[in-house]
């Protein structure tokens, strides 16, 4: 059995908190870590696997606003929060490590804690400002294009098509356009990569 030393993939400056102030934990795909409207306890690391932070439209449909994978924090908004404003659902199977709120607050007081929090979320930010660019545009084609340049196709296209915001069937014509001319290669079922040569 592989062991593997957690504190080298916790996110700075997460890894300066004492280890009272962290818990970890295994989940499976598709548990719910927290729901939208849950009182907030802390923000969470994910060591191994993949959460997705999600919220619900009007009809139902399920809309995928950020995406956690190794080595990356998630819910960081919630320590100056008191509920949770999205669902974290957990897409690919984990180790992940709940972080204390009260544990971030008081950790302020150290200034290169603060500065190095503040850096980690700018580099959030701007991700999700990429993503929010590529939500934007109104051609389906040209969205999944756009998402596939920026490396978002990792995983299952139905979550691929969560994180842009279109419907798995819109996702799945756009990838077929995009093989047919071309621009992408397909060479088993469900997976699609960008056609380099072209």
């Amino acid at each position: 059995m592989l062991e593997y030393d957690f504190n080298h993939m916790m996110p700075d400056p997460y890894a300066r908190l004492p280890q009272t102030a962290q818990k970890r934990f295994s989940a499976g795909a598709r548990e719910t870590l927290f729901r939208q409207g849950a009182e907030t306890t802390g923000l969470f690391i994910v060591l191994t696997g993949r959460v997705h932070l999600e919220r619900v439209g009007p009809y139902g449909e399920r809309f995928v606003i950020h995406r956690a994978e190794a080595g990356t924090s998630f819910a960081d908004a919630s320590i100056f929060s008191e509920h949770y404003h999205c669902d974290a659902l957990v897409n690919e199977a984990g180790e992940f490590v709940r972080i204390d709120k009260a544990a971030v607050l008081t950790a302020f007081a150290d200034v290169e804690f603060a500065r190095a929090y503040g850096r980690q979320a700018a580099l959030q930010i701007q991700a999700q400002r990429q993503l929010l660019e590529i939500v934007g545009i109104r051609s389906a084609e040209e969205r999944v294009m756009a998402g596939l340049v920026a490396g978002l196709l990792d995983g299952q296209v139905v979550d691929f098509a969560a994180l842009l915001q279109l419907s798995h069937e819109a996702t799945y014509r756009a990838l077929r356009k995009l093989v047919e001319r071309g621009h992408v290669i397909n060479p088993t079922r469900g997976v699609y990569s960008l056609n380099r040569g072209c």
